[in-house]
């Protein structure tokens, strides 16, 4: 309880200090979300130019996006952190987060917010009531959406921490962590329809693109158990390896400050 109170704690100080410039907060919450409506634009009219595509209608692109940037949006508001700890590494302000006995990785992601972040989840949510309007979503549907949303997070956070760990075992991981995510995160953003035969195991299980948003897709517009049950027991098992190897890998920390406590 007094690692989840340090969390609320920190990310309540966030908010506050990123709400200090009021104009800024507001305008980079508006221009991230205006920003990717033009993502959406492509994809969409590329669904309209090549018609159904393996199952794939031109709406379900708001679907897509509904999820992706909702579970985007969601970890890198309150746990932006993580997305920090190559930078925290080379640096050497990673030394702070050893020195207190509360729960290191939960200190270390409730460490910064992103105010962009807020302006993808704003997106998401109304890229999913679209999708859902225009679905006709019923009551199991819609539930079973919340709980996918749920599921696309925690994965979404637990690639990310694994991409951003790497950066224990290298001199300058920055660029080879941020490399890692960066194709993760973009191919998650891609036509679902496009993914097939080995590209679509790939996307799924070796790399978990697909399951941030176009597996949950999927799921809701067929009622699909099986994938439903598929992505439940792959949410467990990334987010266990992602604990195991955040942890693991800290031990290969060695500080770079000079000073004692970082800038």
């Amino acid at each position: 309880m007094g690692n989840i109170k340090l969390a609320l704690i920190n990310i309540k100080k966030n908010f506050k200090n990123e709400k200090e410039l009021k104009s800024s907060f507001i305008i980079t919450i508006l221009g991230m979300a205006i920003n990717n409506i033009a993502f959406l634009i492509l994809w969409y009219y590329f669904g309209k130019t090549v018609g159904k595509l393996n199952g794939w209608d031109p709406l379900d692109i708001f679907g897509l996006y509904g999820f992706a940037a909702t579970n985007f949006g969601i970890v890198c508001t309150f746990f932006a952190g993580i997305f920090k700890i190559p930078e925290y590494i080379s640096s050497g302000n990673f030394d702070k987060y050893l020195l207190t006995p509360k729960n290191i990785l939960l200190k270390v992601s409730t460490s910064s917010l992103s105010t962009s972040a807020i302006g993808d989840l704003l997106f998401g949510i109304v890229c999913f009531v679209v999708f859902a309007i225009c679905n006709k979503l019923s009551l199991l549907k819609l539930l079973i959406s919340f709980v996918l949303i749920i599921t696309s997070s925690i994965i979404f956070y637990s690639f990310s921490l694994i991409c951003m760990s790497v950066s224990f075992y290298l001199m300058d991981g920055y660029n080879v962590s941020n490399g890692l995510y960066g194709t993760f995160l973009s191919n998650s953003l891609y036509h679902g329809g496009a993914y097939t035969g080995i590209l679509r195991f790939v996307f799924m299980f070796i790399m978990p693109s697909l399951l941030l948003g176009a597996l949950p897709v999927e799921i809701v517009k067929l009622i699909s158990i099986n994938n439903l049950i598929l992505i439940l027991i792959l949410t467990v098992i990334w987010f266990i390896i992602s604990i195991i190897f955040f942890y693991k890998s800290l031990k290969k920390y060695e500080s770079n400050n000079l000073f004692g406590f970082g800038s």
